[in-house]
């Protein structure tokens, strides 16, 4: 009797796949709620020092200057500049005292 009601089963196994990715799901679900709602995950990624603030930081301050944030420099006082000195730091290079723009030897048009 018991052999029948297996082979009754595994005539049509079109369903088997749908089951499968189903439990898949699942799986993959429990994993990630588990991750995400860890407290060291959670520490990682946010707060006032987490992954994202870092990153938000680094992009805001390259898109304002056109270069990257270096580790030393002073997020607040930099984005905070008013824009009256040439001490800009898109302008002007602190650390080797120059300007990050540069001319030709000779005036444009005369040989």
């Amino acid at each position: 009797m018991a052999k029948l009601q297996n082979s009754f089963f595994l005539k049509d196994e079109k369903g088997q796949s749908v089951v499968e990715y189903i439990l898949l799901l699942v799986v993959v679900s429990a994993l990630s709620i588990t991750v995400l709602n860890n407290k060291k995950f959670k520490e990682f990624v946010g707060g006032e020092t987490g992954l994202f603030v870092a990153i938000r930081k680094s992009m805001e301050y390259s898109y304002r200057y056109g270069r990257e944030l270096n580790a030393d420099a002073d997020y607040d006082s930099a984005m905070s500049f008013n824009y009256q000195s040439n001490k800009h730091d898109t302008y002007f290079n602190t650390k080797e005292n120059t300007s990050r723009f540069f001319g030709g030897a000779e005036p444009y048009g005369k040989k």
